[in-house]
Parts: structure tokens; C-alpha cells; sequence
């Protein structure tokens, strides 16, 4: 991929404005797995370049004066007429619609349109969809994001993502954003409060900055996917090192399957994570490092096999690792076996 140096440069040195917000610093490896996150994938016969964001945020408070106009876009708007499933964007074969709260609100802001497509409410994790239209070439863009629960602003909470351009264009890109929220029932109706703000992207030669605020506010519910989804406790470790790695659970639905674990112990090293085998029926199986907050991990069951198959009665897998470099750079090393293999027995999941 010709501009990936660019790009990871971009990571590396984008100045986010984030005047009023606490930032806590991310961990190496963190900042890595950002990095190792661009990919590219096709999606509907489009070449789309995928991108990956991790921010973890203390939000401060905004000045009461500070404002950011939108508007709702009629019907000359581009974005108010395109849909990209979440589905769509995450790989994912199965049927999630009934998952699914459409919101379909638009925003318009110094020349950018955005669209809020879809919302999953997934127990603790948020997911939203949107589309937005820069008018302009764009490879990579993200916002200073700032959520409301039920009133509550979240203060503390990891973010991840993945997106790429829709047309050739490259002037309209879609985004799927998942968020960690902890401490805050995600249960029945929720309202939610998003607002983005300044919209920091890469234009293929500079990183660049939009000033601008988009503000979303709806109703979503998760019940329906709350009854689908099924929970394993697990109980298997391994050590890299000084470090303890314990898996604990193994959740699945129709839209997610992860394992949670926690580290035990102390390194000046970071590792990224992954999880090989197969399933009883010989398909191959991966779960990936997906996010990485103090002592607590996981490790995210990835779709490029296809679907984790729903007649699937077991999983065997096997960890690997390897060493993230102290200073930025891109990981080199291979992936080493770390543990020996065990298996997910599937019938035993429970509600």
C-alpha cells in the first residue's frame, strides 16, 4: 500500500483538538495495534481502505459558550441518501438487522455532511455508524467525540473503529465506531447524546483539520440483542514473561463474539494477542486483540473466514504473541506460540 507510511505518520503525530478534554495517554501498545489496524478489504466491488482509532478519554467540560452550528440537511443532501449497513461495514454474513436502531439523523457543518446511520446497543459496547461527506478527497478522518448516556457524559471510556471511502471519489467515507462504556447500564430505551467535533483527516499528502460540531440525539435499545446473547465462563492462562494471561469469559451474539481476560503481573513489554484454531467442522477461527484498557483485554473473533458458523459445537484454540518495539515503529516479528491449545465447549454457553 503505497501511502501507508503517510498514513501511520499521521497516527503518530496528528494533533487532535482536544481543547478542553483530559487525555489519557495511550499505551504502546495501543498506539501499535492502531497502527496494525489499516488494512485494506473490498467491500460491494469498492476497493475500501480500513482504518483503526483507539482513544481513551477523560472529557473535560466544553465552555457553555462555545457553539457548533448544524442543521438538518433536506433533500439536496448526498449523504441522506446512502446506507451502509453496520453488517456491511464489520464483514458480518449474518442477518443483524432486527439489532439494529436506525437513526438516519444528517448534520452539516462548515461544508461536511454527516450521517448517523445505525446504532447497536451490545450490553456494555456502543456501536454507530456514520457517513460523512467532506467534499473533498479524504483516506483517513476522525473526530474529538464527546457521548451522553441517559444525561451522564461519559468520562472514561475506550474507542475503537473501522471505515473507508464509498466511490473512487473518496469525497464520502463511512465510519463504524465501537465504544466501551463502563458503569452505565446499557439496558431498555437509552438516550444517547453524541456530538463530534473538528474533523481531523488525511487528504493523502497532509493531515488537515474542519472545524465543525455535529450533534446527534435518539433513543436506542439493545433488549433484543440482550436476549440473543449468550455468556462462558472460562478459566485458562498462559504467561509471556513476567505477565499472566487470564481468559474469563467467552460472549456471543449474532453481532459479536469476544473473550475477556485480564493481565496479572508487571513488564516493561507490551504483546499483541492472538487466538488460532479451528472449530469442529474444520473452519478456521481467529480471535484478534481488539482493545487493550489497564488490566483488562479483548480479544475480538475476526471475520475474515466468514461467519463464526452457528452449528459450530466447539473451539479450539492456541495463543500467540508477539513484541511490540519500545519506540514507534511497525511490528516485524512473527507471531510465537505461547500456550498450549484448549477448546470452547459451545453447547454449555448460557443466557
Amino acid at each position: 500500500m503505497k501511502k501507508s507510511k503517510n498514513m501511520y505518520e499521521l497516527i503518530n503525530n496528528m494533533e487532535f483538538n482536544l481543547e478542553g478534554y483530559e487525555i489519557q495517554e495511550l499505551s504502546d501498545i495501543e498506539k501499535q495495534n492502531l497502527k496494525n489496524n489499516f488494512k485494506k478489504k473490498k467491500l460491494n466491488f469498492k476497493k475500501i481502505v480500513t482504518v483503526a482509532a483507539a482513544l481513551v478519554l477523560t472529557v473535560g467540560i466544553f465552555s457553555q459558550t462555545e457553539t457548533g452550528k448544524y442543521v438538518y440537511a433536506a433533500f439536496e443532501s448526498k449523504v441522506s441518501k446512502i446506507s451502509y449497513s453496520i453488517g456491511k461495514s464489520l464483514g458480518i454474513e449474518r442477518n443483524i438487522e432486527p439489532y439494529s436502531n436506525v437513526v438516519g439523523q444528517v448534520r452539516e457543518d462548515n461544508g461536511v455532511e454527516v450521517k448517523l446511520g445505525e446504532v447497536i446497543i451490545d450490553k456494555d459496547e456502543l456501536i454507530f455508524s456514520t457517513i460523512v461527506n467532506a467534499n473533498k478527497p479524504v483516506e483517513f478522518a476522525r473526530f474529538d467525540t464527546e457521548i451522553f448516556i441517559n444525561g451522564e457524559k461519559l468520562t472514561n471510556y475506550s474507542m475503537s473503529g473501522t471505515g473507508g471511502a464509498i466511490d473512487d471519489s473518496q469525497e464520502t467515507i463511512f465510519m463504524v465506531d465501537s465504544v466501551d462504556v463502563k458503569g452505565i447500564e446499557l439496558n431498555k430505551d437509552v438516550d444517547i447524546n453524541i456530538i463530534l467535533r473538528n474533523m481531523n483527516y488525511f487528504d493523502g499528502k497532509d493531515e488537515k483539520k474542519i472545524s465543525g460540531k455535529w450533534e446527534f440525539e435518539f433513543t436506542a435499545n439493545g433488549d433484543e440483542l440482550a436476549a440473543d446473547t449468550y455468556t462462558l465462563p472460562m478459566n485458562y492462562s498462559f504467561n509471556i514473561d513476567n505477565l499472566n494471561y487470564n481468559l474469563e469469559e467467552f460472549r456471543y451474539n449474532p453481532v459479536n463474539q469476544k473473550i475477556i481476560g485480564k493481565i496479572r503481573g508487571e513488564s516493561d513489554k507490551d504483546y499483541e494477542l492472538d487466538l488460532r484454531g479451528q472449530d469442529n467442522l474444520g473452519n478456521k477461527v481467529v480471535f484478534s486483540l481488539r482493545r487493550m484498557s489497564d488490566k483488562n483485554f479483548i480479544l475480538a473473533y475476526e471475520n475474515i473466514y466468514g461467519d463464526l458458523s452457528d452449528k459450530a459445537t466447539s473451539v479450539t484454540l492456541t495463543p500467540y504473541a508477539r513484541e511490540f518495539p519500545k519506540k514507534s515503529g511497525k511490528v516485524s516479528g512473527e507471531f510465537k506460540k505461547v500456550g498450549e491449545s484448549f477448546t470452547i465447549n459451545l453447547k454449555s454457553k448460557t443466557k
